[in-house]
């Protein structure tokens, strides 16, 4: 079945391969590709995809796919997919409902202060196809926010290319030529191929480069706006990074070209453009930026950069030049990278409509190599309405980084008239120059002539660019550096190894590899000057001169005591390495063991590394150093110091207790982004005035950071030594982000506490009477109460008056009682229930052991009010009394009558 399945995708794909070629085309290339590689090949670029084991076969095979200038992928059988889109991304990733519902996909809780931390630290480290990966999830997990993966995502046609074995063609036509790839073989991560073509094409690997393109359009009237556009193609095979476009009406050259990040690259540029503002507003200026900058420009790429300009209402008619700057890094080994720069200008035509005008239309080669011969064709045409007059045109070679080009042909031309609407064509030949270095260089065609009546004469300039890439030599690259161990400290013995990269299109031999000792200065053991015995001489203000003289000494000698010591050396072997030859994109590693001086200081130190070999086809002898920096540094140790509290004394209950301390770093290495997060456990919680992350910053050698936050104390904590533990992040200097965890100690101290142990009464409480109520103390807390007192609160609806409301126990030792009395009078016609009695307990803590706070505590009792039995019976017995008096004053006055 799986031979069946390979002979019908043998017969559908039949068309792309066929036999390898006796004879045919010019061989264009003959070398080896990594996986991921690319190489150009004329106006295509060739990809090697992958290497994969074919198990029908048994064999290593090639996936290639070829792309052509626009970087469309070329040939049958494309299948669509979709590839993210970064602008939309970025955008996506600045959605914070978006980012609320990816934090919560990937398990933390964004309504966590510190968990949202978290998640936005990782978003920041991860890798973009983490990223991509968490974005994918979070819209399958979340259709509520109604965004698909094709809102952010462009498409794309890549070919359905069948793997190719060794000894097999792959046919790729284009434009009407034919380019012929064959596996010559194959093993598990590249493959050797040879390449076939054109004779007129030339196959070349670059790493990352940059060409541009201006457009201009039409001819400026004064006071109009108009719009530049300038395309950047990266023709490399690697991405280029950190690209800044500058566009300016005079040249802004860097004032160097070895810097290291884009902000270096940058800091040097933009002063320039701001120092050109006079210039700028005298007939051209920025109505926005002149500055642009672009993160990244993938191979193939061709990013359009748009900038707005406007022309002075008073600029007088003539050409007006606009000169490109651009500033970028590509990637030459490893991760490493380069900065390059690239020169561009156009020519900004103010003129009314009834001048002479003229525009080109350039037919030049993009790429050109050293020591060959190439032709540029351009055609002029007048634009304007009036003839153009003794038109002399001069071809000018100087560029701003020097001159690489020398005419091969005549290069002044003439013509008497040019009519409105009239255009001629003009042809250059041009040698490059032998020792001219890959770039991108340009040159200018200037026109010269009269137009209408005007006796001046007026002068237009065309700039032309072309990119010179030099080839087939070998070129030794140091393409990745690995230290074992990553951290290297002051006397470590570490292992270094090299990774180099013939990126050039020959093969190189007999190469050497040698580590050149480098010096460092380091500081003497030294002992300071002791001058005192100045002070004791009889001369006026001896002693104040004794010690200035002292000062200023020590800080010389500290100066200039320091000495040169060998920074690096080799350990148990020699400081050069050998090997053979070394093919086009073949890797070899060299390594070396070291050790650091024991008195190198924090700081980043150079290993010189000499390359020397011969490189085909004429065994040119190249010599070549390159430096690499190894940053030696100690280990960073966080620690907690100088503890204090606000108030000093805390006490159970207390709230927003500020926790101050002092962060230092009493190690040898600098620890970066450090912020603090207080976990405080029972009794303890932080306060809501308080920070949840407290952010320190940086932290070198010595340096130290005050910090605080706030607790609130459990009313109910035992007196006590706590920790509340403290988790600390940051990154060291390797890079790394560590976490760890530390204490700060706090004591919560001990204070009096009052309870209401018993309550009696001197006799029942009844109606109309009076009670003595005996209540008993005790002091539970663990410090001494002093000078205790009850008082007793009754509330206005209570049928009660406090006879003596207070009363005074003294001092009550921890787990000693206390009794006090207070007199309550019950109202006659008081209902007989249970009523309870606030009673008030304050006290003065410990003044023996500093604590003169006062203390208020709490407590009910009860006071069951019955009904008074013995004034109801008086009562009932008096009425009883006066109804049978009444009773016999009725009869007797009944009697008295009758009588």
């Amino acid at each position: 079945m799986k031979k069946a399945m390979a002979l019908i995708l043998g017969l559908i794909l039949g068309s792309l391969v066929q036999p390898s070629l006796a004879q045919g085309p010019e061989l264009l290339y003959e070398g080896y590709m990594n996986k991921g590689d690319y190489l150009l090949v004329g106006p295509l670029m060739i990809l090697l995809k992958d290497v994969v084991y074919d198990i029908n076969d048994g064999k290593w095979k090639g996936v290639f796919i070829v792309f052509n200038e626009d970087m469309e992928p070329i040939g049958p059988n494309l299948t669509l997919i979709y590839v993210p889109d970064p602008q939309k991304v970025r955008t996506l990733l600045q959605n914070q409902t978006f980012l609320r519902a990816m934090a919560e996909t990937l398990g933390y809780n964004p309504d966590n202060p510190i968990e949202y931390a978290e998640f936005l630290r990782w978003l920041s480290t991860a890798s973009q196809m983490e990223i991509w990966n968490a974005i994918v999830k979070t819209i399958d997990e979340h259709p509520e926010l109604g965004i698909r993966l094709e809102d952010i995502s462009k498409p794309y046609y890549v070919p359905n290319a069948r793997p190719v074995g060794v000894n097999e063609t792959i046919k790729i036509e284009y434009r009407g030529k034919t380019v012929y790839i064959t596996v010559l073989s194959a093993y598990p991560n590249g493959v050797k191929v040879s390449i076939s073509g054109p004779i007129q094409w030339r196959a070349s690997m670059v790493q990352g480069l940059l060409l541009s393109k201006i457009d201009v359009k039409g001819t400026i009237k004064p006071g109009q706006y108009f719009t530049v556009e300038v395309h950047l193609k990266n023709i490399g095979s690697r991405k280029v990074r950190f690209v800044t476009a500058v566009l300016s009406p005079t040249p802004v050259v860097p004032s160097s070209t070895k810097f290291k990040t884009e902000e270096e690259s940058l800091a040097t540029t933009v002063p320039q453009v701001l120092t050109q503002t006079g210039t700028i507003q005298g007939t051209l200026y920025p109505v926005e930026s002149s500055v642009k900058f672009i993160d990244l420009i993938e191979p193939g790429e061709d990013k359009v950069i748009k900038f707005l300009y406007k022309v002075n209402e008073n600029a007088k008619p003539g050409d007006y030049p606009l000169y490109l700057t651009v500033i970028y890094f590509a990637y030459t080994t490893g991760e490493n990278l380069e900065q390059r720069t690239l020169y561009d200008t156009a020519v900004v035509t103010v003129a009314r409509d009834y001048e002479a005008n003229f525009i080109i239309v350039q037919n030049v080669p993009r790429i050109v190599h050293p020591g060959e011969d190439f032709t540029i064709n351009v055609t002029f045409k007048n634009m304007g309405e009036d003839p153009a007059k003794d038109v002399r045109g001069t071809l000018i070679l100087e560029d701003i980084t020097g001159r690489v080009f020398t005419p091969v042909s005549p290069s002044n031309f003439y013509r008497k008239f040019v009519d409105p609407g009239m255009e001629f064509n003009e042809t250059f030949k041009l040698h490059v120059s032998e020792s001219a270095k890959t770039g991108t260089y340009t040159f200018k065609i200037r026109l010269k002539y009269y137009s209408g009546n005007s006796n001046q004469e007026k002068t237009q300039d065309f700039t032309i660019s072309t990119t010179v890439i030099r080839r087939r030599e070998a070129f030794i690259e140091i393409d990745n550096v690995t230290l074992t161990p990553e951290k290297i400290e002051p006397g470590t013995t570490f292992n270094i190894t090299l990774r180099l990269r013939n990126v050039g299109e020959g093969y190189a031999k007999g190469l050497e590899v040698r580590i050149v000792p480098t010096k460092a200065l380091v500081r003497r053991e030294i002992k300071k000057v002791d001058l005192s015995q100045l002070s004791n001489l009889p001369i006026p203000g001896g002693k104040e001169l004794a010690k200035n003289l002292q000062t200023a000494l020590n800080q010389v000698i500290g100066q200039i005591a320091q000495e040169e010591v060998s920074a690096f050396l080799p350990i148990g072997e020699d400081n050069v390495k050998y090997n053979g030859v070394i093919m086009p994109n073949q890797t070899i590693e060299i390594h070396f063991t070291l050790k650091a001086n024991e008195r190198l200081e924090n700081n980043i130190y150079p290993i010189k590394i000499e390359i020397k070999y011969l490189s085909s086809p004429d065994d040119k002898l190249i010599s070549d150093e390159r430096i690499i920096g190894i940053d030696v540094t100690g280990s960073e140790k966080l620690v907690i110091s100088s503890i204090s509290t606000s108030p000093s004394r805390i006490l159970p209950g207390t709230s927003n207790v500020e926790i101050s301390f002092k962060i230092e770093n009493v190690g040898d290495g600098k620890a970066d982004y450090i912020i603090i997060m207080p976990n405080p456990q029972f009794p303890f919680k932080l306060s809501e005035t308080s920070d949840q992350i407290i952010n320190v910053g940086s932290l070198g050698k010595g340096d130290s950071a005050q910090a605080s936050f706030k607790v609130d104390v459990d009313e109910n904590a035992k007196s006590g030594r706590y920790l509340i533990p403290l988790t600390i992040e940051y990154k060291d200097p390797t890079g790394k982000f560590r976490q760890i965890e530390v204490n700060i100690p706090v004591i919560i101290a001990e204070k009096p506490k009052l309870v209401i142990t018993d309550v009696r009464f001197g006799e029942k409480p009844v109606q109309g009477k009076d009670v003595n109520i005996y209540i008993t103390v005790k002091n539970v807390g663990g410090e001494q109460a002093e000078s205790v007192v009850i008082e007793g609160v009754v509330r206005s609806s209570q049928p009660f008056t406090l006879v003596k409301r207070t009363d005074y126990i003294g001092t009550l030792n921890p787990n000693q009682t206390g009794e006090g009395v207070i007199t309550l009078s019950i109202e006659k016609d008081a209902v007989p229930k249970v009523y309870n009695i606030l009673i008030r307990m304050r006290a003065v803590g410990d003044k023996e052991k500093g604590d003169d706070n006062v203390y208020v505590f709490e407590g009910t009792i009860k006071v069951p009010v019955k009904e008074n039995t013995e004034s109801k019976e008086k009562l009932r017995n008096l009425a009883i009394g006066a109804g049978i008096l009444a009773i016999v004053i009725t009869l007797l006055t009944y009697f008295k009558r009758r009588h």
